[in-house]
């Protein structure tokens, strides 16, 4: 039997096992594309990613990888995607009387610029591209060509909290394990939680279906990073938008910025009046914000180390008389040694990981890691604990007196819809707000080199009461091309010249909602429109954002709308300010899902209270995204840390 500390111990009743379901199909045992698929595939990726400079040529290498990834985020995906391929095989048959890859390489470009600006075929050509410049410019031999370099580090020093981590898959103990608090994820909900109530005295289990990570492994590989630290996912609707989450310990504050806004107090003054209640507003959250600052050391970002875009948003927004500001970061000793969404090579990010798990580990907790929570363990109508499976198919019980889910907001509501539970109000999986992300660079005569400097460490704030944040986001060399949309020829232009280039993101707060269901394999689907108020308000911050470039000084100005526009002059750049843009237009991403079973004190439209706890399952609190009521208008992780905080006073309050 597995020795743990304080009143974390296994119960001394054996229970019978239920048969584990077959898991997933290894991506080996996978569809492959069949053989005039793959001609098709090559021929356009090598047309997407022709070489020149520095610039390698895409080659079987980059297809294999591309179509590796792609299986491994769902079985049949990439099959589908190989087909886009066939569909410009045959356009150019049509056009040109030849398949693609048929054609010289001057025709396969003359279409390439055709298809890109056509309004039908664009956002076709860039999901096809997509993983091929992902995959591509992630390739050691292509990333190290263009003068980037993996992070290596050897022969980390042992922590002392190791010994309480304890890998599911090599678990054998069939005895059920007993705590007084069961905690479901490690994020910015989950891991606060458990820290906040190890400390006062509660014996307390995680449980986390991602490994521990540490900064070794944080090498700054693109492909490592999403098919390792992330949790995929696609917004379908009236626009494709791809949606990230951490899946690791640490969740997604171990794989973000560490960009730390408080939540803006118009948001809480409207949660309270939606909730009719004052315990959320500004005077009421004050403490629960210092206590995390304090914690993670929030501090604005060094100078010295956001580099000169810093000069380039100053000289833009004070041309224009707008407000900008040094960004929050909960980094201290941060020299911008890296791009922050991979990892944190140096640790110098206080991600959760770092200032939540350990100092719970010291206090006694426990951490199950690569166990996926199956089910919530229910006796005489209340939750009394979680049953998880782990890769190798063995099933753990973890039993508690609190059960505190924490996965995030697309695999909550997820988990609660596969069990049926907590649903009487209909609501779990709905009310879904994304923050859609969309994008600007410039090229200026100066030498940026962004990819050296604190990706998101400086912005402008002027447009933010409108839904509106501006900030730099200077991407690594290896992921800046795959978030432009331009291919051939333009694109080996643009990465030729990215030291040139300064990177922007623009943030909206979306008014459209959106929902999670569970496909037929399982898996998660948001469905997800964006409202036409949301279009207007993204085209608006590319605009705002683009005059921040042409004041500054800017030669050419590239918002990433499909189509691969490029404006060379002030004149040119009207063209687009003047514009109505079609939602399918813009390349949105989004980090930040909310909402999809929030608080209330309704329960027929919410899913929990004010305190945190299911209103129709006793003893299971949900403490993440999910509960947030969005849009917030800024990065969520300050928000959700600080409500967490909250949440352990109340879940504390109730175990007594």
């Amino acid at each position: 039997m597995l020795e743990v500390p304080r009143s974390v111990r296994t119960a001394s009743t054996k229970v019978s096992r239920p048969t584990v379901s077959a898991s997933a199909p290894h991506p080996a045992d996978r569809a492959p594309i069949d053989p005039a698929a793959w001609r098709s595939a090559l021929a356009l990726a090598e047309a997407i990613i022709p070489g020149g400079g520095a610039v390698r040529r895409a080659d079987e290498e980059t297809l294999r990888l591309a179509t590796d990834m792609l299986s491994h985020t769902h079985a049949y995906l990439a099959p589908i995607w190989s087909r886009a391929a066939i569909v410009f095989d045959h356009l150019a048959i049509a056009q040109s009387g030849h398949r693609f890859r048929n054609l010289p390489r001057e025709k396969q470009q003359a279409l390439l610029s055709r298809w890109s600006r056509d309004p039908a075929l664009s956002s076709l050509l860039g999901a096809f591209s997509f993983p091929i410049k992902l995959v591509h410019f992630d390739r050691k031999d292509v990333y190290e060509g263009l003068g980037g370099r993996l992070n290596v580090v050897n022969n980390l020093e042992p922590v002392r909290w190791a010994s309480q981590v304890i890998d599911a898959s090599s678990y054998t103990d069939e005895e059920d394990v007993e705590c007084e608090v069961v905690v479901v994820g490690t994020g910015a909900g989950g891991a606060v939680v458990g820290r906040e109530l190890a400390e006062r005295g509660y014996a307390v289990v995680f449980v986390e279906e991602g490994r521990l990570v540490r900064r070794d492994e944080f090498t700054g590989s693109s492909m490592k990073a999403h098919q390792e630290f992330y949790r995929g996912a696609v917004a379908l609707g009236n626009a494709i938008m791809p949606v990230f989450v951490g899946r690791l310990v640490g969740g997604s504050t171990a794989v973000n910025g560490g960009t730390s806004f408080r939540t803006p107090p118009w948001v809480l003054d409207r949660w309270c009046e939606e909730m009719h209640t004052d315990e959320l507003g500004p005077s009421a959250m004050e403490p629960y914000f210092e206590r995390v600052e304090e914690l993670l050391q929030v501090q604005p970002a060094d100078r010295r180390f956001i580099g000169k875009i810093q000069d380039i948003i100053a000289r833009g927004c004070d041309a224009h008389g707008w407000s900008h500001f040094v960004i929050q970061r909960n980094a201290p000793g941060c020299e911008g040694s890296g791009f922050c969404d991979f990892g944190c090579r140096t640790d110098a990010r206080r991600s959760t990981n770092i200032s939540y798990v350990p100092p719970a580990l010291e206090k006694g907790a426990m951490l199950f890691t690569k166990l996926r929570a199956d089910r919530v363990l229910i006796e005489g109508g209340r939750a009394v604990g979680i049953e998880g499976v782990s890769p190798r198919g063995n099933t753990i019980r973890v039993r508690g007196k609190a059960v505190v889910f924490a996965g995030g907001a697309v695999p909550t509501p997820l988990f609660l819809l596969r069990q049926g539970l907590c649903n009487s109000s209909g609501q779990v999986g709905r009310n879904l707000t994304l923050h859609p992300s969309a994008g600007l660079a410039a090229v200026f005569d100066e030498v940026l080199d962004g990819r050296k400097a604190i990706p998101q460490g400086y912005g402008c704030d002027e447009f933010v009461k409108e839904g509106i944040l501006l900030t730099a986001a200077q991407p690594d060399i290896n992921y800046g091309p795959m978030v432009t949309p331009f291919v051939g020829d333009d694109l080996v232009e643009i990465v030729n010249s990215m030291s040139h280039m300064a990177s922007f993101g623009i943030l909206a707060s979306d008014h459209g909602t959106g929902r999670v269901v569970a496909d037929r394999d399982g898996i998660a689907a948001l469905q997800y429109n964006l409202a036409k108020e949301d279009v207007a308000r993204l085209h608006r911050g590319v605009v705002k954002m683009g005059e921040i470039c042409w004041a500054a000084g800017a030669k050419r100005v590239l918002p990433a709308f499909t189509g691969g526009h490029d404006y060379r002059s002030r004149a040119e750049w009207k063209r687009f300010v003047d514009r109505t843009p079609r939602v399918s237009e813009l390349l949105l991403t989004s980090y930040h899902p909310l909402g999809t079973c929030r608080m209330g004190t309704d329960p027929k439209t919410s899913v929990v209270g004010l305190d945190h706890e299911t209103h129709d399952l006793p003893g299971l609190f949900l403490v993440d995204g999910s509960t947030v009521r969005g849009p917030l208008g800024v990065n969520p992780q300050l928000t959700i840390m600080a409500i967490a905080t909250r949440a352990a006073d109340k879940i504390a309050q109730k175990l007594g």
